[in-house]
């Protein structure tokens, strides 16, 4: 049976028709299960301390830390007995990709990676702000209507400001906004096209560019050449699949664009140096913490 994706609505009050909400946590409930969900979490750490798996990487989190997940990463938080953890949900609708693409197309570099642990997780500078801010957002939502929602969701992208502010290199713009354009298109489009194409010259080519300008921006922005982005989010999206979800290495390879599962076989002994079910089984030790 495949993983099931959490929603927001399983946690809202469906008839505000809300698209955020506010959890509270605490050390010894049961929230240590891997899983993935469809909307996005600000994690804040406020006493204790946590252990945070999110795509396979992992954070010993210290009082004052954040944390902040994507939609459909995997992640597990395993809580001290005395941790204490406020949960901020929304959905795309609050902090929008037009925003990210345009207005902050400067800070747009790796930005998932980057803010699931800024800073190593740890911001005690902002960190009163921020839990000001969702004190703010717990007010307002007591008596809600459509402006109190509006302020809602304003707050909440204050939020992710002043954690994308707290990255080392907020600071810094890049010089070359064409550039700039260009590889976060591309990263948009290994996105949506990984399973289906791995060319970097089909890509140069719908983007209007040559494979060496792609390669070179690519280099520049992430240390990285195209083929080892696609490759990297192709692996990533395996090893989801082959931690979590209940198919057949056959309905595996034809998910992923694999011509057979000797295909698929070959692919993860190259690079992993193990059959298909020795790196399954990799993988559910690996996100149970165990070697």
């Amino acid at each position: 049976m495949e993983q099931r994706i959490q929603h927001l609505a399983d946690y809202t009050r469906e008839a505000y028709c809300m698209n955020f909400f506010v959890h509270r946590l605490r050390g010894g409930e049961e929230v240590g299960e891997v899983h993935r969900h469809d909307f996005f979490q600000i994690i804040l750490l406020e006493e204790g301390r946590a252990r945070h798996m999110v795509d396979f990487r992992t954070q010993e989190m210290e009082p004052q830390s954040v944390s902040v997940v994507f939609p459909h990463q995997i992640h597990r938080l395993d809580l001290s007995p005395d941790a204490r953890v406020t949960v901020v949900m929304f959905d795309q609708t609050v902090f929008c990709s037009e925003m990210l693409r345009n207005e902050l197309k400067d800070y747009n570099i790796d930005l998932q990676r980057r803010i699931n642990f800024p800073e190593g997780g740890q911001l005690p500078a902002a960190f009163d702000g921020l839990m000001a801010l969702v004190g703010d957002i717990t007010r307002t939502d007591r008596r809600m209507n459509p402006v109190r929602k509006m302020q809602i969701k304003l707050r909440i992208k204050i939020m992710l400001l002043e954690i994308i502010d707290s990255l080392p290199d907020a600071g810094e713009c890049i010089a070359n906004e064409n550039d700039t354009v260009l590889y976060s298109r591309f990263c948009e489009r290994v996105d949506r096209q990984f399973s289906e194409q791995r060319k970097v010259c089909q890509y140069a080519e719908e983007l209007g560019v040559s494979s060496k300008k792609l390669t070179m921006v690519c280099q520049q922005y992430s240390g990285r050449s195209p083929l080892e982005i696609i490759h990297e989010k192709l692996t990533l999206e395996l090893e989801k699949v082959l931690a979590l979800d209940e198919m057949s290495f056959k309905e595996i390879a034809f998910r992923f664009g694999f011509s057979s599962q000797s295909a698929l076989n070959k692919y993860i002994g190259q690079k992993f140096g193990m059959t298909p079910l020795e790196f399954k089984e990799h993988l559910q030790r690996r996100i149970l913490g165990k070697k």
